[in-house]
C-alpha cells in the first residue's frame, strides 16, 4: 500500500473516531487532516518541499540512533522503579517504553522544527494567504518573521523542559507512575497543538504567552488537533510528511479557532 493511501485510510478512521467529540463544522481533527490536502495545492506544494526534506533527514538520523540505543534507554527508565515493582515486569517495561517513545517524538519534533522553522513559517504564511485571501497581519516583513520563528522554537523548548522534568519525576513515583503513560500521551498531544498552531500566531505578531492562553480557552479543539498528530508521528512512512501537514493543518486550526 502506498504511503498516501495508508494516510488516507488511517486519516478517515481517526477522523471518524475523534469527530464524535465535536459538533464544529471544522473541528481540530478536520483541521489537521485538511493539512494533507493543503500541501498538495499547486500554489503551496513548492513551500512543502524543504520542510519535508528536513523532516526526512532528521527522522532517519533519529531512527538510526534510537534503533541502536532503544533497549538501553528503556532499561535506564526501568531502573528508576523500585525493586518490588519487578513483580509487574511487563507493565513496568510498557511504561518505560512509552516514556522513551514519547521523549523520542518530542525531541524529533523540536529538532526538526528548529532546523526547518524558517521554511515552516513561510509555508504557514502562504497557507493563511490561501485560506483567507489576505496575508498574515504583521508589523514586520515576512523575511524578518523568518529568523524570529527560530527564536520562537527556543521559547517553546523552555516551555516544555520543566514539564518534561515533572513528568519524569511522576514516572519514578510508585503507584502514581501507573498514570504516567496517559499523562505522557496527553502532554504529547498538547505540545503538538502548541507547536503547529504557533506558526500562524507568530506570523500575526501574537506572542507565545497569548497563544497559550487562547489555546487553553479552546482546550478541547486543541487536544482534538494534537492527538492525531501525535499518533501519526509513530507510524513509519506517514510520519515523513506529518510535520509539513501539521504546519498547514495548524494554520487552518489558527484561522478556524484562534484568530481574532
Amino acid at each position: 500500500m502506498e504511503t498516501g493511501d495508508a494516510c488516507r485510510l488511517g486519516g478517515k478512521e481517526l477522523r471518524g473516531f475523534f469527530s464524535r467529540f465535536s459538533n464544529e463544522r471544522m473541528n481540530g481533527v478536520d483541521c489537521f487532516f485538511d493539512g494533507f490536502r493543503l500541501i498538495r495545492k499547486a500554489g503551496l506544494i513548492k513551500f512543502f518541499i524543504m520542510p519535508t526534506i528536513v523532516n526526512v533527514v532528521v527522522l532517519l538520523t533519529l531512527f538510526f540512533v534510537a534503533s541502536s540505543y532503544l533497549d538501553s534507554w528503556v532499561d535506564v527508565v526501568m531502573s528508576w522503579f523500585p525493586d518490588w515493582m519487578s513483580l509487574f515486569y511487563w507493565l513496568v517495561w510498557l511504561i518505560a517504553l512509552m516514556v522513551v517513545l514519547a521523549l523520542i517524538i518530542i525531541c524529533f519534533t523540536f529538532i526538526a522544527n528548529i532546523v526547518s522553522s524558517p521554511f515552516n513559517a513561510l509555508l504557514a504564511a502562504k497557507v493563511e494567504s490561501y485560506l483567507t485571501d489576505s496575508a498574515p497581519v504583521s508589523d514586520v516583513s515576512l523575511w524578518l518573521i523568518l529568523p524570529r520563528a527560530f527564536w520562537r522554537e527556543v521559547s517553546k523548548l523552555f516551555y516544555v523542559l520543566p514539564r518534561l522534568a515533572l513528568l519524569l519525576v511522576i514516572t519514578t513515583i510508585p503507584l502514581v507512575n501507573f498514570l504516567s503513560p496517559a499523562l505522557w500521551f496527553l502532554f504529547g498531544a498538547w505540545m503538538m497543538a502548541i507547536q503547529y498552531a504557533d506558526y500562524g500566531a507568530d506570523n500575526n505578531d501574537v506572542s507565545f504567552a497569548k497563544l497559550k492562553v487562547t489555546l487553553q480557552e479552546n482546550r478541547l479543539q486543541a487536544m482534538l488537533f494534537g492527538l492525531p498528530v501525535y499518533l501519526l508521528l509513530t507510524i513509519p512512512g506517514i510520519n515523513l510528511v506529518v510535520m509539513p501537514a501539521g504546519v498547514a493543518g495548524g494554520t487552518r486550526f489558527w484561522v478556524e479557532h484562534l484568530k481574532r
